[in-house]
């Protein structure tokens, strides 16, 4: 991993101070089953009627995540933004899954309490009784060249199973369907990790970078919030 990424991740795992208040789940949500950190997964992924990039997935959800955190970015000599990767925390909603009317708009609560936040604080901590299950950020792809998108629970969740984790690629990714400053929804697969076999990035807050910069500035980071589809993986919590 990058010095940049280790230094960002390392910042976002610090304990919050003074988060803004975040609200626990609603009477309903339910509870996970004795000796598991989840649900059943009661929504279904749902991708814009008419795009055609995106696949639908080819196996069960095995979880469904809500990340919270920055997209970063360095200034190119040409004066642009160039996406460094993510860093994020991610939070479980497969018990929120079964109220469709909450479940479809708390990426859009988050993200409210998210973008509210000081800029000391790097992380909107237990979010409010939401289970953390891990992390999301970028490691060396496993080519050498460049990087790749982990999705990683060994550290929270999952601690002592070595395979809770997906490094991904990309398949494919369409533009946000609800604003410009929100950050493309994506298909990935796995290339390594038992986590899962395909991952979607959907219903995007945030995350994408000012048009232009001075060259030689600064990277920056952009808070963001999505969910995270997670289908195919062998990983149980």
């Amino acid at each position: 991993m990058a010095p940049s990424f280790l230094i960002t991740l390392a910042m976002f795992a610090a304990s919050a101070i003074a988060a803004p208040p975040f609200q626990p789940p609603p009477p309903g949500t339910g509870t996970p089953p004795k000796g598991s950190r989840t649900c059943d997964i009661s929504s279904t992924l749902v991708l814009p009627p008419t795009q055609t990039a995106l696949a639908l997935p080819s196996s069960p959800a095995s979880f469904v995540l809500l990340g919270v955190g920055v997209q970063n970015y360095t200034c190119s000599s040409a004066g642009t933004y160039t996406s460094v990767g993510a860093v994020a925390d991610l939070y479980d909603l497969s018990c929120l899954s079964k109220l469709p009317a909450v479940f479809n708009n708390i990426q859009d609560v988050a993200y409210g309490a998210w973008k509210l936040a000081p800029p000391n604080v790097k992380t909107l901590g237990t979010m409010g009784g939401y289970p953390h299950m891990g992390s999301h950020f970028f490691n060396t792809s496993p080519s050498g060249t460049g990087t790749s998108p982990v999705w990683d629970f060994r550290a929270v969740s999952a601690k002592g199973n070595p395979d809770a984790f997906v490094l991904a690629a990309k398949v494919a990714g369409i533009p946000a369907p609800t604003a410009t400053n929100d950050v493309d929804w994506l298909q990935l697969k796995s290339v390594t990790g038992a986590l899962a076999t395909q991952i979607y990035r959907t219903d995007t807050r945030g995350g994408v970078s000012p048009t232009s910069c001075t060259a030689g500035s600064a990277p920056i980071s952009v808070k963001y919030v999505s969910k995270y589809w997670l289908y195919g993986g062998t990983v149980k919590v």
